[in-house]
């Protein structure tokens, strides 16, 4: 996991002061790193051009998913837009309607989400900043024992 996140922020350059990621170790699901590139992709690109920095990438094990944030320390996200971010050609604000982007970006994250067998979600969080929550599916740790109550993930 660490290392599709990492490619993705170092082949757009945005592995520096702005960008900060935070992976647990041994994370670990099954990709398709070419759509999963593009979801990365736009949730950063998005929390660099609409939020303020640091953009923060953070991936941690959930039960037995595996979760990626993607967080910023902007304005945040207006709540009316919130219901329709995900939806093709939507635009979260007049001054974002003049931007060149298509307003795809997130219909076509959120696509390539559901092929993973996970979600997309969007909010604010409580401290300021917008906050993108992808969930995948994870792929149990070597040796686990499927439904032990015991064992807790790395």
């Amino acid at each position: 996991m660490r290392a599709a996140i990492t490619g993705s922020l170092e082949i757009r350059g945005w592995r520096s002061e702005h960008v900060q990621l935070q992976v647990e170790p041994g994370l670990s699901a099954h990709l398709d790193l070419r759509r999963f590139d593009v979801v990365v992709a736009n949730l950063v690109g998005n929390a660099l051009k609409y939020g303020q920095p640091p953009v923060v990438v953070a991936a941690r094990r959930e039960g037995e998913s595996l979760v990626v944030e993607v967080t910023d320390q902007g304005p945040g996200i207006a709540e009316q837009a919130l219901p329709h971010l995900f939806e093709r050609f939507f635009k979260g604000d007049a001054a974002r309607a003049r931007s060149d982007g298509s307003g795809l970006g997130l219909a076509i994250a959120l696509e390539n989400a559901r092929l993973h067998r996970g979600t997309l979600e969007a909010g604010n969080r409580p401290e300021g900043g917008a906050v993108f929550r992808l969930t995948l599916p994870g792929v149990p740790e070597p040796g686990a024992q499927a439904g032990h109550p015991d064992r807790e993930p790395e």
